[in-house]
């Protein structure tokens, strides 16, 4: 305990990061910013030859941030042995959903019988991934125990990433976020504080790692729910031949209990459509309801069928239309779980579809991989009948948009303050 806490005050220790994606890759950059010796470890070969050639594998990562890493200690899982040099290791794998909508920690299971036989004493390991309550100590702190003393020879910490994709500014840039951190005692604590505190500006202790991992599931239901509610009163709002966001706006003005969200298409990424899942799993399990999860699951994919519909409603079979975005939000090259996918999938089945995404040049559905356009030529948005923004990247031209298109589905509210027959708001 003692001899860590001074390597880590003396940025002394090697850290291991497994999993080199959007929060990994992320964290071993900041670690590495910070003088900290970062050891990075993803199966995908062609990733860490790219990030070797100091080239992001991520559009929300710059090139020359890359050059913080050293290039000799990124490796393949092929050199996992390497993690005995390692005083820390850090955990940011995916954890996404079963088709039954359990949680799928497969990823995380098959990490730790692998990295297992090379973990000794006095090492930290903590956990970035999302997981359902208890699964840290289930997945991990089990086996563990029965190796080490957690607290004494051994700590283990759960950290959930808070990251904000495309912010790099503001309160909302990652390092100025607030960063939860817990351990399994008040040993394993004090430990990631020390190392954490070096790194983020400010930190929150929570109670156990229970509380963490709920947390980070409570405030992406939160959000899931809340942008639910939105995504309901717009479809009230449109039967009422009203603007939802004239609505919002005006709501905007009360001081206190209330707090915007505005409404889109659906919801994506790997948060909001798949954290409030963990819970609902916890609380089927102790036969509690969790119904505000499942409406509010059921309305965000009701809204983009609505959007299809109405889309549909609007024009004729077979026109020519083009999709603009198919990320799940603005400034990013992330199309996981985004309701472009399914609006494209959906109008293609009618139509003569095609898109053109400046950060996803590929879209794969399935089996089947679509190319976006490779330029987008402002002045032959004429050629199609039907222009619709489901990605609001700060990217597009949309005084050009507004002038060439013939027809424009805002599904974000690009257009919110144009009044104006060839807008349609949905």
């Amino acid at each position: 305990m003692i001899s860590l806490k001074k390597k880590i005050l003396n940025k002394k220790v090697d850290i291991a990061i497994i999993g080199l994606g959007y929060v990994g890759l992320e964290l071993a950059l900041n670690i590495a910013k910070k003088k900290y010796n970062v050891i990075g470890f993803d199966k995908n070969k062609k990733k860490i030859e790219l990030i070797k050639k100091n080239q992001s594998p991520i559009n929300t990562i710059k090139n020359e941030r890359i050059r913080l890493l050293n290039k000799r200690n990124l490796h393949s899982l092929r050199n996992i042995n390497l993690l005995t040099k390692c005083d820390v290791i850090i955990i940011c794998l995916p954890t996404p959903l079963k088709k039954n909508l359990k949680p799928d920690n497969k990823y995380l299971i098959e990490c730790f019988k692998t990295i297992f036989p090379y973990l000794r004493k006095n090492q930290i390991l903590i956990l970035e991934s999302t997981v359902h309550p208890l699964a840290t100590q289930k997945i991990f702190g089990n086996k563990i125990s029965k190796k080490f003393d957690i607290g004494k020879n051994f700590f283990l910490c759960f950290s959930p990433e808070r990251i904000s994709p495309g912010q790099h500014e503001g309160r909302h840039a990652y390092l100025n976020i607030t960063k939860l951190i817990s351990g399994r005692t008040k040993n394993c604590v004090k430990l990631i504080n020390y190392l954490y505190g070096k790194i983020f500006k400010k930190l929150h202790k929570c109670a156990s790692i229970e509380i963490a991992e709920f947390s980070k599931l409570y405030e992406n239901s939160y959000r899931s729910i809340n942008i639910g509610f939105a995504n309901q009163m717009k479809i009230i709002a449109d039967k009422l031949n009203m603007n939802i966001f004239d609505i919002i706006k005006a709501s905007s003005t009360k001081p206190f209990g209330f707090t915007k969200f505005n409404p889109g298409p659906g919801v994506g990424g790997h948060c909001i459509p798949l954290d409030p899942m963990f819970i609902s799993y916890a609380a089927k399990k102790l036969r509690i309801n969790s119904d505000f999860i499942h409406l509010a699951r059921r309305v965000n994919f009701e809204v983009t069928n609505w959007i299809i519909d109405k889309i549909k409603k609007d024009t004729k079979k077979k026109e020519k239309i083009l999709l603009l975005g198919v990320a799940y939000k603005k400034n990013i090259d992330d199309d996981r779980e985004s309701p472009a996918r399914i609006i494209y999938k959906e109008l293609r089945k009618t139509h003569i579809v095609k898109f053109y995404d400046p950060y996803i040049k590929k879209l794969k559905i399935r089996k089947k991989t679509y190319k976006s356009l490779e330029t987008l030529n402002y002045q032959k948005l004429k050629n199609f009948n039907s222009v619709i923004i489901t990605t609001d990247h700060d990217f597009f031209n949309y005084k050009k948009i507004f002038k060439f298109s013939k027809k424009i589905f805002d599904t974000r509210g690009v257009f919110r303050e144009k009044k104006d027959l060839k807008i349609i708001s949905c």
